[in-house]
């Protein structure tokens, strides 16, 4: 699994989320609504939820389900907002 693709779009107004972030996962697969989060301590990223109607319940739309999944794109998308962070180009 290569992460070939990350975009990032700069939150405002939210203490929290500091960015909406989609990846590309190998030119294949695309995943969105993800969330990078600063809590005042570190930085990590947080996978879209939906509400499901009829039971009321709330699922993970997308689970990386090994901790070196969750890491790598952690890091990867952390990696990137610093970089257009420094460079002053996140939309």
């Amino acid at each position: 699994m290569k992460i070939t693709s990350i975009a990032i779009t700069k939150t405002e107004g939210n203490k929290r989320q500091i960015a909406d972030v989609s990846i590309v996962i190998d030119y294949c697969l695309l995943i969105g609504n993800i969330r990078l989060i600063d809590n005042g301590k570190k930085r990590f990223v947080e996978f879209s939820k939906t509400i499901r109607r009829h039971t009321g319940n709330e699922s993970s739309d997308v689970i990386p389900l090994t901790p070196k999944a969750r890491s790598y794109i952690e890091q990867e998308v952390i990696k990137e907002y610093d970089r257009l962070e420094r460079s002053e180009n996140i939309i």
